[in-house]
């Protein structure tokens, strides 16, 4: 395990297996996702995939 004030990191050997990250960073992450894979919908599918995200994580 090694943790840096940022993140905590888990290894087997030389593999990470797991790491935990600050609830500010996911959610950073979260939108950038969204938007990235928004950006290539028509805005039709941006819409629905919007409402998708919502009811499945809001």
């Amino acid at each position: 395990m090694r943790a840096d004030g940022e993140r905590m990191t888990f290894t087997r050997g030389q593999v990470v297996v797991a790491e935990l990250r600050t609830a500010g960073w996911v959610e950073w992450l979260e939108e950038r996702a969204m938007r990235g894979r928004q950006a290539y919908m028509d805005s039709n599918q941006s819409k629905a995939f919007a409402e998708f995200l919502a009811r499945s994580f809001g």
